[in-house]
């Protein structure tokens, strides 16, 4: 996937695993690697190659181990305007900086500023290096060499995190590892499409939280969650559920467990437990960017506009607060079926006098609603919508209109959205794709194209595409090979990580 003369996509590792169905290794695959994605995913190597390459924090790897020195693009650390700029096609938003996207990680040679970018967690005099690093608290003689990229007092690798081990560690346990996820004697940092809480990271963009939180000139920090004042505390979209379970190993937690967005389900690439991104607006607790990414927030359907995006002066990120009044539609809320504990005073109804005011979206997910009877609905394509269970079966995404003055989000034309398409989840993608957005944001992409210009395949121009167009190298050439959850399916065949197909989806009926 990094080929010379070629530039990655957006998180090129949110949309490689489709080559793959479970769990997977990002740069190859060894029992001695340590690993790290983001958005989402890596594939690379067979397992039966004897490959000893890595997961970095990136996730997918490639490449011909040698640096690569492109007049036509910036290398990583130079100043960009935009993703086209860069070789890596990925200008960080706060520094402007080229860097390497979340998810794809760097061979041995490349050019490389930290250790986390490459896929043996170990960067050397501005190059990636080979073999394994080394554990925290073993003897070291050099900093570079460290998984935590420090080499201290005693001569010993000093911990990144002392409550936990990052990615590259040794590990005997999911639980020993800030990811929750030990892969092959190695601590892992791809369980997710996002980087966990408390594991290592370059960028706030890599961070299930949007934060990387770094101590003075380093350049390795942790990912934090957000300081946001009055908000809850369920966990965010993308951080490990369900302590670490695999899905066929553990079940999945009762009512979402302490995912935000009450949904507890498997990662296509890993089929390890993670809090999956609610369609549409982002209800109570989740990440956001901007009021506007928060369902009953002013300009929202179906509530008063008092709920905002609770952020800390300074912080990229924030969390949706609770509003006051009703729930406004695309809140969380109790199915009248169902025992879940969540609220049922929606803005549009009491769910106990009117059980159609609370609705399942795409995922599963119960949401305030006013779509009243789907079975009477019509065609509610274009239609504004707070979420997926405001369309009756269609997907809720971003309205290009809603800069002029239109809704924020409509209801689409398809069950599914196709490969460049705008998204807020995976479920409104076609089978395969990954909606691949920033922390924080419900403005995504069905597979893994940079809304500026950043493209996963040299076949595809620079540039913004034309409105309506979609390309032709979208996802990787091998195309899906399974359904991520909450996408369509018509048996439990087509869903990855054996979760079943449940009236035409994806889920698990939790509810």
């Amino acid at each position: 996937m990094h080929a010379k003369g070629r530039k990655l996509g957006w998180i090129s590792g949110a949309a490689a695993f489709l080559a793959v169905v479970s769990v997977v290794h990002g740069c190859g695959s060894d029992s001695s690697s340590g690993e790290q994605p983001p958005a989402t995913g890596g594939s690379g190597g067979d397992a039966s190659s004897g490959d000893v390459s890595q997961d970095g924090l990136g996730g997918t790897g490639g490449g011909d181990a040698k640096i690569e020195v492109n007049p036509k693009c910036s290398l990583n650390g130079t100043s960009c305007v935009g993703s086209a700029d860069c070789c890596s096609a990925n200008c960080d938003a706060q520094t402007k900086m080229c860097t390497n996207p979340p998810g794809v990680c760097l061979q041995p040679g490349e050019a490389c500023t930290a250790g986390p970018e490459c896929c043996s967690i170990i960067c050397a005099g501005g190059v990636c290096g080979s073999g394994v690093c080394i554990s925290d608290n073993q003897p070291c003689t050099d900093a570079a060499s460290c998984c935590s990229g420090k080499c201290g007092t005693g001569s010993t690798c000093t911990p990144l995190n002392p409550e936990c081990k990052t990615v590259g560690n040794e590990c005997a346990a999911n639980a020993e590892c800030c990811s929750k996820f030990c892969l092959n004697g190695h601590c892992s940092g791809q369980p997710s499409f996002c980087t966990q809480v408390g594991e290592a990271c370059i960028t706030d963009f890599e961070c299930c939280t949007g934060i990387c939180t770094k101590q003075g000139t380093d350049n390795i920090g942790l990912c934090t969650q957000p300081t946001a004042p009055g908000a809850t505390g369920c966990l965010a979209a993308g951080i490990v559920c369900g302590g670490g379970a695999v899905s066929d190993a553990g079940g999945i937690p009762a009512c979402g467990g302490d995912c935000c967005s009450r949904s507890c389900a498997p990662y296509g690439p890993t089929g390890v437990l993670v809090c999956q991104p609610p369609s549409g607006c982002r209800p109570t607790g989740e990440i956001c960017k901007s009021d506007s990414d928060c369902c009953g927030s002013p300009g929202m359907p179906g509530g008063n506009g008092s709920v905002t995006c609770s952020k800390t002066p300074g912080e990229p990120v924030g969390r949706c607060d609770n509003g006051n009044a009703c729930r406004a539609a695309g809140a969380v809320c109790k199915l009248a079926t169902s025992s879940c504990n969540a609220e049922n005073n929606c803005c549009a109804g009491n769910v106990n006098q009117d059980p159609t005011v609370c609705q399942q979206d795409l995922l599963g997910i119960p949401r305030c609603t006013g779509a009243g009877n789907c079975a009477d609905a019509g065609s509610y394509e274009g239609k504004e919508c707070a979420s997926s269970a405001d369309c009756c079966g269609l997907a809720c995404v971003p309205n290009k209109s809603a800069v002029d003055g239109g809704a924020p989000f409509i209801c689409g034309s398809t069950t599914c959205v196709p490969a460049g398409g705008d998204c807020t989840t995976d479920a409104d993608c076609c089978p395969g794709l990954p909606c691949v957005a920033p922390p924080g944001s419900t403005h995504g992409i069905c597979g893994a194209i940079l809304e500026d210009g950043g493209v996963p395949d040299a076949n595809v121009p620079d540039g913004p595409l034309p409105e309506g167009q979609v390309p032709d190298a979208a996802v990787p050439d091998t195309g899906p090979t399974c359904a991520l959850y909450g996408q369509t399916c018509t048996a439990a065949s087509d869903c990855c990580n054996n979760v079943p197909c449940t009236q035409g989806r994806c889920l698990y009926p939790i509810y």
